[in-house]
């Protein structure tokens, strides 16, 4: 959901390229909503600059009316956490079509090649020397080992 909103800071000509930075970052962590939860260290890092210019620029954003914050008190950690949302119009509406280079008509899924009884009955024989003798599972596969040896037998 990122591109949109990524698309809409573009064409805002009033914003210094590391102040955008910081938006785009906020963008590619946002929900299809616009809302994103991300600590101003994170974005630090994410930016590569000082927890400190983060919060200038957020508070840059908040100014230009395209980010709005909010602060969420968690109960019992007595910790806060600050949550994004963008205010500014982007288009929320799904891209018609696909990209020009696919095609409109796919051709048809190929379906899986379909094992012979023969291959069948070898892969069982080879997986039961992985399982504990005895066993529900072991007594299972020997059965459908015996299955198949009927199948081949008939078969000639």
């Amino acid at each position: 959901m990122a591109s949109p909103i990524i698309a809409a800071l573009r064409h805002r000509r009033d914003l210094k390229e590391s102040v955008l930075h910081t938006a785009q970052e906020l963008a590619h962590r946002a929900s299809i909503y616009g809302v994103v939860r991300v600590s101003y260290t994170y974005l630090a890092q994410k930016c590569h600059c000082s927890r400190r210019t983060v919060m200038r620029h957020i508070a840059r954003l908040i100014e230009a009316n395209i980010v709005r914050k909010t602060v969420i008190w968690i109960r019992g950690n007595f910790c806060e956490m600050n949550q994004y949302s963008f205010v500014i119009s982007w288009d929320k509406l799904p891209h018609k079509g696909g990209s020009d280079k696919t095609s409109s008509i796919l051709p048809p899924q190929e379906r899986e090649k379909e094992t012979s009884v023969r291959e069948e009955l070898a892969k069982q024989k080879k997986g039961i020397y992985f399982l504990t003798p005895r066993s529900a599972l072991w007594q299972k596969v020997s059965e459908e080992i015996a299955r198949l040896e009927g199948l081949v037998a008939e078969r000639g």
